[in-house]
């Protein structure tokens, strides 16, 4: 992989979150658009993902959660919860997407000083106009990065015929783009039939529906990253027929409207 490839974000944010005693995140029927990295400065969660083993935090761990996770978080504080998260996602084309196939984990690092450190001077300056702090700030998230990576584990369950993902790949990286299930089935060297029985049987889903969650991951990105654009525009530049398609999709996906989206916290 082309270290200039590997670098390139489509989507960063560090926010810090802060609730008393008790608090519940549910993403049951909203799959993350993004990965997530929270470090946990005060309390305790429990993450409960769909189809995965629960996993506990607690101050000092880190929770790695993949993009398209769907899950529950149940947050306890003696009084106080409080964590940072960076939130982020690469380009289809970088090599750290959904295809990784990462499980969502607690990762523990030493030294919880310095982390700490490197979460503030991320939150305090990810945002700043001078590109110099903004430079200094992603060096600190891929400084972060490097000491994640080496520590994730897989979903040890999950096997996927590769034909099929050719597919998924290939959809990912062309979402924004109109093709057909037949130029899907020649790309995988199968027949129509064939290939669309396989798809859904290796991703539950229909290619159109994957196809649709790919690019509303991508608009909730846009949502977040891109107040200046309008529903309109999000909807043109990810090719949707209409805007009104697309809010139709994106609220059956999501569960909200754009706009309510849009307006929601990112959470863990």
């Amino acid at each position: 992989m082309n270290i200039a490839n590997l670098s390139k974000l489509s989507f960063f944010k560090t926010e810090q979150y802060s609730y008393h005693k008790e608090h519940v995140c549910d993403f049951r029927n909203i799959p993350r658009p993004h990965f997530c990295m929270g470090l946990l400065l005060k309390g305790s969660a429990v993450f409960e993902p769909e189809g995965e083993e629960c996993v506990s935090v607690g101050t000092g761990d880190i929770i790695f959660v993949p993009i398209t996770s769907r899950y529950i978080s149940k947050w306890h504080g003696e009084p106080d919860i409080l964590y940072i998260s960076m939130h982020f996602a690469f380009e289809p084309s970088c090599g750290i997407s959904e295809q990784n196939h990462f499980a969502l984990q607690k990762v523990t690092l030493p030294d919880f000083d310095a982390l700490k450190q490197d979460f503030f001077f991320c939150l305090k300056h990810y945002g700043d106009e001078n590109n110099a702090t903004q430079m200094a700030a992603l060096g600190v998230f891929f400084k972060v990065m490097s000491r994640i990576l080496p520590e994730l584990r897989f979903k040890t369950e999950h096997k996927i015929d590769p034909r099929i993902e050719k597919a998924t790949e290939y959809i990912s990286l062309h979402s924004e783009k109109e093709f057909s299930v037949a130029e899907l089935a020649a790309i995988c060297n199968m027949s129509v039939s064939n290939f669309h029985m396989q798809f859904r049987k290796n991703t539950s889903m229909t290619p159109i529906e994957y196809k649709n969650r790919i690019s509303i991951g991508r608009a909730m990105r846009l949502l977040k990253a891109e107040e200046g654009l309008s529903i309109e525009e999000i909807s043109e530049m990810l090719g949707f027929d209409s805007s009104a398609y697309f809010r139709r999709v994106f609220k059956k996906i999501t569960g909200k409207t754009p706009v309510e989206y849009r307006k929601s916290n990112i959470e863990l």
